[in-house]
């Protein structure tokens, strides 16, 4: 039997594995695997504008720029690495890369009739082949943030890190969440394992 404690535990825990998987970035990593990282301790932007514009449909938004550099120097800054103040003096520097497309996804699947859940011409008399099919259409804004670390000292890319997620116009509206989202989807795997 459970107890009014176990209950309320047990939904505490549901609601927080829900919330982290609210943000519906998905994440892929990749870095040298000869390269050590455990001497990493500073950071800093390889330029004073690090942001590239990838593949996109819509006029980049430039207030971007500033939230996600922001959110990416927190995350940095969580994980114990510090600012430095220029990039010469940094043990890696960071670049960004924002971009997205539009997206067509096309299902296709048998035809049933109403109320029976049978193939349209399948079941009693009708013929088992060519049954026809409904097809449904859906276009989609799909969103990309990619994450560049270099090292400082051998001028060259070491992790590379790429977030995706169809964006909603919930999104859009919550601007700031869904940066922080992104960013916390690429900064969970670095330093890399």
């Amino acid at each position: 039997m459970f107890t009014r404690k176990t209950r309320l535990l047990t939904m505490v825990l549901s609601i927080l594995a829900l919330s982290g998987c609210a943000s519906g970035f998905k994440a892929t990593y990749d870095h040298d695997p000869g390269h050590d990282f455990s001497g990493y301790k500073t950071f800093a932007w390889i330029s004073e504008h690090p942001m590239i514009i990838g593949e996109t449909n819509r006029i980049p938004n430039p207030l971007l720029e500033t939230r996600i550099m922001q959110a990416i120097e927190d995350g940095m800054v969580t994980r114990g690495f510090s600012k430095a103040g220029a990039s010469e003096a940094a043990d890696f520097v960071l670049s960004f890369t924002v971009g997205s497309r539009e997206e067509i996804r096309v299902d296709s699947y048998p035809a049933t009739y109403s109320g029976y859940g049978y193939p349209r011409g399948w079941g009693w008399g009708g013929p088992y082949y060519g049954m026809g099919t409904e097809t449904t259409v859906r276009q989609y804004q799909k969103g990309m943030l990619a994450l560049d670390v270099f090292d400082a000292s051998e001028h060259r890319p070491v992790f590379h890190a790429v977030a995706t997620k169809s964006i909603t116009e919930s999104d859009r509206k919550k601007l700031d969440e869904t940066v922080q989202a992104a960013v916390d989807a690429i900064l969970e795997g670095f330093p890399p394992q």
